[in-house]
């Protein structure tokens, strides 16, 4: 029995994601048993990798589990490395999950108590995300496997939570225990509204700024019950190594994959995410650049901008794409250059299906390449009976061309 079981289970969280969210909390060992992994070390310069084990081994190859993973070292004696990486070759990780997803791994918290430097009580709840599908500009932002967690100071009367912290990047907010929002009919059960693709932790839904960028949550999804298994009985959880192969591009504004839980400072001291959180996160004002504009015209995105005085020397546009009408597609980013063109309109490529409706993320890449807040834009179907000029135009064309086609 893990230490303090009865209290973790007592208030462990319900999750709620975001209408179009596509990755959830699962087992970790959808990353170590998906047929597509392997563990590896990366080897000095020229050299291929060292294949350490493999979910699908060769003749001579070691079979990839959570249970061959170790503090110290794996299940065949070999030493374990802070630099070992399970990752993946292919790109399509959203067919490997919608394939590998299966009642034995999906829906599972992991949870443990720890103390911090004044010897108060915590409790941990930590999420394993298969993918994270938060894109900035140019695949920046998305990478190989997401742990994210929340923890509980229980220093209220009863033994119950005074504080509640949930981590946000490479921040965190707290909350006293009086305001967290609970689930309906069951006060010790915290709600974590999870951002939509980087699957951070809020204590409510709507637009969140982040370091780079926002995070966007409707909590329209709520998780079903979750299976609880205790990180502390698990030697697996204290292996060193990285959770992916994705490295960051840009420092400033991405991730690597991410390392282990017992590699963040919270797993020691709780009390260290405590002291970078902040009391409330910040809210994205719905509001951007004023001089773009998106709209639909005959069932494409018609982008248009002009920022030469707003602003000068911006290197790109980016678009989210996202629909109510579409559930289980995951929202659509696409990135425009535009350093060399300040103003200009564009028919893109990218389809909208006229008896939709769409939500629409606009931001700008300014010239040191950090992104702008958002701007929200709603793109209607038009009403029933409504009538659209363009449209009836358009048909009038192709109609008069057919009769002189049918002419000659």
């Amino acid at each position: 029995m893990a230490e303090h079981e009865d209290e973790l289970r007592r208030f462990v969280p319900q999750l709620l994601y975001d209408s179009q969210e596509t990755y959830f909390a699962d087992s970790a060992a959808e990353w170590t048993d998906n047929p597509a992994n392997v563990l590896r070390r990366e080897p000095q310069t020229g050299k291929d990798p060292v294949i350490l084990a493999s979910a699908t081994p060769g003749e001579r190859e070691e079979k990839l589990t959570l249970d061959f993973l170790g503090e110290v070292s794996y299940a065949n004696g070999a030493r374990a490395h802070p630099g070992d990486q399970i990752s993946d070759a292919p790109p399509d990780y959203r067919e490997q999950y919608a394939r590998l997803r299966s009642p034995r791994y999906a829906n599972v918290i992991y949870a443990r108590a720890a103390t911090d430097r004044e010897s108060l009580l915590w409790l941990q709840y930590w999420f394993w995300y298969f993918y994270n599908d938060e894109r900035l500009a140019f695949d920046i932002g998305a990478h190989e496997g997401d742990w994210e967690m929340i923890q509980l100071r229980l220093a209220g009367e009863g033994g119950t939570p005074d504080l509640a912290v949930y981590a946000q990047h490479a921040r965190a907010e707290r909350r006293p225990w009086d305001l967290v929002a609970r689930a309906p009919g069951r006060p010790e059960t915290p709600l974590v509204y999870v951002g939509r693709g980087s699957h951070t932790s809020y204590f409510e839904p709507g637009l969140h700024v982040t370091d780079v960028w926002y995070d966007i949550v409707d909590g329209a999804r709520p998780a079903p019950a979750a299976r609880l298994e205790f990180l502390d009985d698990l030697p697996w959880a204290r292996w060193p190594g990285r959770w992916g192969g994705t490295p960051k591009r840009i420092a400033a504004v991405d991730q690597d994959s991410p390392v282990a839980p017992c590699r963040h400072s919270q797993w020691h001291d709780p009390a260290a995410l405590l002291d970078r959180a902040v009391e409330h996160a910040l809210r994205a004002p719905d509001a951007a650049p004023d001089g773009i504009r998106l709209a639909r015209d005959d069932g494409y995105l018609v982008l248009a901008w002009d920022l030469a005085r707003e602003r000068p020397g911006a290197r790109a546009i980016i678009v989210n794409v996202n629909s109510a009408d579409e559930p289980g597609v995951a929202p659509r980013a696409y990135t425009f250059d535009i350093e060399r063109s300040p103003r200009a309109r564009l028919q893109t490529t990218i389809e909208l299906d006229p008896a939709k409706h769409y939500e629409l993320h606009v931001s700008v890449i300014d010239a040191t390449g950090m992104p702008s807040t958002c701007r929200r834009v709603l793109i209607e179907p038009p009403a029933p009976g409504a009538f659209d000029l363009k449209t009836i135009l358009r048909a009038i064309g192709r109609f008069v061309a057919w009769v002189r086609a049918r002419r000659r």
